[in-house]
This record gives structure tokens, sequence and C-alpha cells, in this order.
């Protein structure tokens, strides 16, 4: 088992807080591919060392239909973010620059942090507290090796191949296969953006149960504005 792995479920375990009944019903960890966000959102970014991993958007608890939870710390202020537990030794440990970089030239790590924390986290803060929200997130993400499974399966970012949404989901399901589930027909949602002509793969979202112990499918549901890949799409782009 990786090391990594092993250090931050010590570190989460002992952290850990009693469960209680929660305002959500399952997870989401949206992985964003870096190169896409900045040529969409952030085009004025420097391009120099860009991660050329998925990153971590967020975690965010959820409800199979609306409403969904947000800021929850408004009407629980001991839910709000509190950055001295952002230490830099937590910070060093969860390897959190790696993992859920900030890709706002204009928004710092701990800014996206806090954004994050403030707007979802929060929503399940009675069943994990502010460090293992981040833990558990670093440690899910960390457990998956996409970008390997890509290049067995031949998908490889180069900014000019295309591939179908069918083999990029195919892939991930792949990777889930041999990871703890809650159902047989695990399914991820994969976001595209519009570049002029180019249909690029901008987010990975897999779902989770409430506990964050096994993937399950991802509901049939949407933020208003998400642009989820068609499903008949055979031209996607990864770019780099």
């Amino acid at each position: 088992m990786n090391s990594l792995f092993i250090v931050f479920h010590v570190i989460l375990l002992a952290s850990s807080v009693h469960l209680t009944n929660a305002s959500y019903e399952y997870f989401k960890l949206a992985l964003v591919w870096p190169t896409t966000f900045t040529r969409i959102r952030a085009p004025g970014r420097m391009m120099t060392n860009l991660p050329q991993h998925f990153t971590i958007h967020g975690l965010w608890p959820t409800n199979f239909s609306l409403p969904w939870p947000e800021n929850c710390a408004d009407k629980k202020p001991e839910y709000h973010f509190d950055q001295n537990l952002m230490t830099a030794t937590l910070q060093r440990q969860l390897r959190l620059d790696h993992y859920w970089p900030s890709l706002q030239p204009r928004k710092s790590n701990m800014d996206f942090w806090t954004e994050q924390w403030e707007k979802h986290g929060s929503c399940s803060a009675e069943r994990f507290a502010q460090s293992k929200y981040f833990g558990e997130a670093v440690s899910i993400t960390n457990n998956l090796d996409i970008l390997a499974e890509f290049k067995n399966v031949g998908i490889i970012p180069d900014g000019t191949q295309t591939y179908s949404r069918i083999d990029i989901v195919n892939a991930i399901k792949k990777i889930l296969a041999t990871k703890k589930t809650k159902t047989n027909q695990v399914e991820p949602e994969l976001v595209c953006d519009q570049d002029q002509s180019d249909v690029l793969l901008s987010e990975i979202r897999l779902c989770l149960d409430a506990n964050l112990a096994g993937y399950i499918r991802c509901p049939i549901n949407r933020s208003p504005g998400v642009k989820l890949c068609k499903t008949n799409s055979n031209s996607i782009i990864i770019p780099v």
C-alpha cells in the first residue's frame, strides 16, 4: 500500500468525529485538467509549471435532488474555515500544493481552499472536520492513477489527438473496478469545454457515498451552466 496513503489515514483517524445526520446524501469529487482550465477560464495565466496531472477542483457534499447544500457555515459559524488548521506541516504531509493548487493567477492556494471549504466542505463538517476533509480528498485522489490508465489504453494528452467519450469513461471505469464501490454500475461524469471548434476535456467527476467509503454511480443531475461531454462525442481533446 502506498506509504503516503497510510500516513493520510493515520492523521485522519486521529481527527475523526462521531457520525451524525448531515444535510447531504453523497459526495462528488471534481478533478480538473489544468491546461483546459487555464485555456478557458484564466487565459492570461503563464503556462509555465502548469501541472500535467488532474488536480482537485473540489469535494462537494450534495444531494440526489435539489436543494444542494452550500455555505453551511453561514448557519453554523463554528464551521467557518480555520486557516490556523492549515499548518505548513499539514500542507506538506498532504502535498496540497500538488494535489489541490489554485489555477487562478489572482487567487492563492489558501484563498482557494477557503472558498471550497466555505461553500462545500462546511456542509459535511459534522462528519468530516476541516483537516479530515482535506485529507480525505487528497487520499482519494492519490489512490487514483488516471493518467497511467489512460496511457495503458492509448489515451495520451497531446493537444491534437481526439478521443471518444465512451473510451475515456471506460478507462475511468477500469480504474474504479479495482476500488471499493457501492454498486456494480459506477458511472463518472465528464465535463467538456468548447474552444472555437475544439471540444476539450475539462473535468472528471466521481461520486462517492456520504461516508466516502465507496464509489457510486453519479446521478443524472448537474449544476446550471455545467456542460457535460455529449454522450456520443468522439472528438474530445486533452490539451497540453
